[in-house]
């Protein structure tokens, strides 16, 4: 580009002079942490196995129910994973 196409871009070149810079984890201006905002929230599962497909069935709409989210195991059908600090909660629901 010539100097007489960048003198068209003056404007919006100069809004990048004004952008703040991060010598902090929080930022200045809104206040937010950025290693709290990019960090990766990682959650231990606990895989249950029951007598069959069915039963994993039963037993995934019954924690759902109740609140508890899980999802069905690679290993087999008839095994589902569940949130490790659940695990007591999901035995008491599926107990009763």
């Amino acid at each position: 580009m010539t100097d007489e196409e960048l003198k068209d871009f003056e404007d919006y070149f100069s809004e990048f002079e004004a952008i703040p810079t991060f010598d902090a984890e929080t930022c200045r201006i809104c206040g937010i942490s950025l290693s709290d905002s990019l960090s990766v929230n990682r959650v231990p599962l606990v895989e249950l196995q029951f007598e069959d497909e069915l039963s994993a069935a039963k037993a995934v709409n019954i924690l759902e129910s109740n609140g508890i989210k899980s999802k069905k195991s690679s290993s087999g059908k008839e095994k589902i994973l569940i949130p490790e600090q659940k695990l007591n909660e999901v035995k008491a629901i599926l107990k009763s």
